[in-house]
């Protein structure tokens, strides 16, 4: 046991030795290391020289197309055709380093990214990358590098980027950064240390801001009340607040009043004075241009009408038409809505009528003075969205689309039937079923119900026990 006890003993102070060692030959070979590092320093640095100047990315060339501009049909942008290309500036940057471009749906932009270096690196090989991280957008493509020096020399390098924005990219800014590098020489000094400040352009995509005209456009469940015969025209206008976009106005689907028309395109409205910001003047132009291109305009508004007159029969009827504003790329869209009802008791006189006319339309009786009687004053209770005209003289209601009472509205009673309120009005059941087309029969008649009554049109009175009059 003490022999293993002193093998053990000594196997530790063999640990401790074997410990202490490998320590010293950690340490020999840290300072062998550090002073190959050192070596390879002062060799490399023997070798390279220092740069008088980095390689510079230039500011990107631009061109801009868009589609639905009326330019130059002709035209092609890195080989599609778009109506127009012109070229543009960016905007500037508090960073130097990074550059905007503002774009829109429905455009193409082609962007030439150069890189150079001094005459005095006019033989060096330069190779201009792209940062995997933001990459180029969705759809975009980046070309390989050109060179374009002497000879075939790549100093200085070209490379191109096109891109449409589509759906789903607009009102979002997409970024790209580039660098430039020497490429390692073949033979003498390198001068791969020195390489470009980086450089990124940032593509904005701009989303259209739609607004609707007002005053002018309906504002939000506006109410109107349009009687029988009237003519309603209510109009829906509306525009691109960033001036970028063309807007369309619509009806929703199977919300138009039966018979309504809607007009088909948008009205004629005075052309925007202002240029649209995408292209700038021709003289604040980076390069020289051969031709001055033609001035591109913003797009203006946009003004549709609905145009309806309510028929006999839609009395009590209410309708919600909704309108929709989109720009043409269908990007965005607002909606608006109004209500209209059609009162009872109330009609448009339309050019060329009469009171004697209106009598005999609506078979009230013969005598145009019980009409006149209803007209011939101010209304008590005015509807205040279509109150009735008052007349002075009754051969004044020719005038045209003024509004004209058919008789008072009486609002049904519990128990009240059409029998029992002819012979109360001193009219017939024919009669207040002439007057009131929204009631299909006697038996509809319910509580609560407006009914336009027309009293004393049963002459002479004389009670009998057939109220009906059928």
């Amino acid at each position: 046991r003490g022999a293993h006890r002193g093998s053990v003993g000594r196997n530790r102070r063999w640990d401790g030795e074997s410990s202490t060692a490998a320590s010293r030959w950690e340490a020999m070979a840290c300072r062998w290391t550090v002073g190959a590092l050192m070596v390879l320093l002062h060799v490399s640095s023997a070798g390279a020289q220092p740069c008088a100047h980095n390689p510079v990315i230039q500011n990107v060339s631009a061109i801009l197309g868009i589609q639905g501009t009326v330019l130059d049909s002709s035209g092609n942008l890195g080989g599609t055709p778009v109506p127009g290309p012109q070229q543009i500036l960016s905007l500037p940057n508090s960073d130097p380093r990074r550059e905007t471009i503002t774009l829109v749906v429905g455009s193409t932009v082609l962007l030439n990214i150069s890189a150079s270096w001094g005459s005095q690196y006019q033989n060096q090989n330069l190779s201009l990358y792209a940062y995997e991280d933001p990459g180029v957008p969705n759809g975009a493509v980046l070309s390989t590098q050109e060179c374009l020096g002497n000879f075939g020399a790549c100093n200085p390098v070209l490379r191109q980027f096109s891109w449409a924005p589509r759906l789903g990219q607009a009102g979002m800014t997409h970024s790209m950064c580039f660098l430039a590098l020497p490429k390692p020489a073949l033979s003498g000094a390198s001068l791969t240390q020195c390489q470009s400040p980086f450089k990124c352009v940032d593509l904005r995509v701009v989303a259209p801001e739609l607004t609707w005209v007002r005053p002018g456009t309906p504002l939000p469940k506006q109410e109107y009340h349009s009687p029988v015969g009237c003519h309603l025209e209510l109009c829906f206008e509306a525009y691109d607040a960033s001036s970028l976009y063309t807007v369309d106005v619509t009806p929703v689907d199977a919300k138009l009043p039966p018979g309504a028309s809607f007009d088909t395109e948008c009205a004629t409205v005075p052309q925007s004075a202002s240029q649209l910001s995408l292209f700038p003047n021709v003289d604040l132009l980076a390069v020289a241009v051969t031709a001055t291109p033609p001035v591109v305009y913003a797009p203006g508004r946009c003004r549709r009408c609905m145009r309806w007159e309510a028929p006999r029969g839609s009395e009590t009827q209410e309708y919600s038409p909704c309108f929709t504003a989109r720009d043409t790329h269908s990007l965005r869209a607002v909606e608006t809505c109004v209500l209209i009802k059609v009162p009872k008791c109330k009609y448009c006189v339309q050019g060329g009528d009469t009171l004697h006319f209106i009598n005999k339309r609506y078979r009230l009786n013969s005598n145009w003075l019980q009409l006149w009687n209803a007209n011939g004053i101010g209304e008590i209770a005015s509807d205040p969205l279509a109150p009735a005209t008052v007349f002075g003289d009754p051969d004044a209601i020719s005038n045209g689309f003024s509004i004209v009472n058919l008789g008072p509205v009486y609002s049904v009673k519990k128990g009240e039937d059409l029998v029992n309120l002819a012979y109360l009005f001193r009219t017939t059941v024919k009669k207040l079923l002439d007057v009131n087309p929204d009631i299909a029969s006697p038996e509809a008649l319910h509580e609560g119900m407006d009914l336009c009554v027309m009293p004393c049109t049963d002459a002479p009175f004389i009670y009998n026990d057939n109220p009906t009059g059928i």
